[in-house]
């Protein structure tokens, strides 16, 4: 995945519509969140089937279960996503996988920092794997576009590193530029937390477990 900014254009109708933050940068699930920061950068992961990288010896960063994709049929705007689209996707991929939702640790989400779309990914995340969780072991949430940006159509690929880097290191690095936790979003009753700091991997059943979304408009 690459994102290069060349054109004046994007730019120019995305302030016009609203979509960038005042300040350039990407406040993921803070309660400053006005838009995001757009970036710069590319990604390049290689894929190979387990059994050929563990003959070959080669070193495994993490191993992808399942991947899914839907669209979001019809909302009230481009920029208004549908919770109910995301949390089915996210349901059917664990199933499909032979994953429950309960165990997975950390989730590297799309976190754009708007004030209308962490609220409704941080529900649709909720619904399914903070759903019957035990209180005392609330899911990870994190966005790496606070860091770096949205690299747009390079954001999914850097979600990916990000998450692979996770289990790699079994450390979950805190959120870029969080100061308040979004008030609109209740991450206790959702079974969901935020990282503050530099994390080691929460301890659970089984293999450690990740997920990723990455959402695209067009």
């Amino acid at each position: 995945g690459v994102n290069v900014m060349y054109r004046p254009e994007n730019p120019i109708s995305m302030c016009k519509g609203g979509f960038l933050s005042k300040d350039g940068r990407s406040k993921s699930f803070d309660a400053r969140a006005d838009g995001y920061g757009r970036g710069e950068g590319g990604g390049i992961v290689v894929l190979k089937k387990l059994s050929d990288a563990l003959r070959d010896e080669d070193e495994i960063y993490a191993v992808i279960r399942g991947t899914g994709v839907n669209q979001d049929g019809r909302t009230n705007g481009i920029t208004v996503p549908n919770p109910e689209s995301q949390e089915n996707l996210v349901r059917r991929v664990c199933r499909d996988a032979g994953v429950d939702p309960r165990n997975i640790r950390y989730f590297e989400a799309h976190g754009t920092g708007t004030s209308v779309g962490d609220p409704l990914e941080a529900r649709a995340l909720g619904a399914v794997v903070g759903t019957g969780r035990d209180p005392a072991n609330p899911c990870i949430v994190g966005s790496v576009k606070a860091n770096i940006g949205h690299l747009e159509a390079a954001s999914g690929v850097a979600g990916i590193i990000k998450a692979a880097l996770c289990l790699k290191h079994r450390q979950i690095p805190p959120i870029a530029n969080l100061e308040t936790p979004n008030p609109n979003i209740p991450f206790e009753e959702l079974g969901l937390r935020l990282p503050k700091g530099l994390e080691t991997m929460p301890s659970g059943i089984g293999p450690a477990l990740v997920g990723v979304n990455s959402f695209g408009y067009g």
